[in-house]
């Protein structure tokens, strides 16, 4: 019976991979992205020749440039945020790992209280999470046993 059911898995494989084929969604133009960067890249030459650019001062000179490719003074807020402990957000380190993980937050970004706090956050929500699941689980089998 194994034997049947592996042989019926590998002819459905080779007859699913024979009509496998690669899309032209994963072509790529390389000359249409060099095309999209040259402003980008105008501004990286600019920001290169003078180091001591600011967003103020590259959008009095070049307000144009700063207009076409998307600038914000505060574009780059979001990659100054919090510190993510081995490429995971403090919050995922408490939801997963709880106290545990709230410990490894603290100790690993040199006990900064408050990527602990959200570690703790990520603990509570998963403990709560839990306890609600916990409790349905417990009513639909006391529903479903007819008590």
């Amino acid at each position: 019976m194994k034997k049947s059911i592996f042989t019926l898995i590998i002819i459905f494989l080779f007859g699913v991979l024979s009509f496998a084929s690669n899309a032209d969604l994963f072509k790529l133009d390389y000359n249409a992205v060099q095309e999209e960067f040259t402003e980008l890249n105008a501004v990286v030459d600019i920001i290169k020749a003078n180091p001591e650019t600011t967003y103020s001062s590259l959008a009095t000179t070049n307000a144009g440039l700063v207009e076409s490719v998307g600038l914000l003074p505060d574009a780059a807020m979001p990659l100054a945020g919090g510190e993510n402990v081995m490429g995971i957000p403090p919050f995922w380190w408490g939801c997963v790992f709880g106290l545990v993980g709230v410990g490894i937050v603290y100790f690993l970004t040199d006990q900064d209280s408050g990527e602990a706090k959200k570690a703790l956050w990520g603990c509570a929500v998963s403990a709560i999470a839990g306890t609600v699941f916990y409790f349905v689980a417990w009513g639909a089998l006391f529903a479903a046993s007819g008590g």
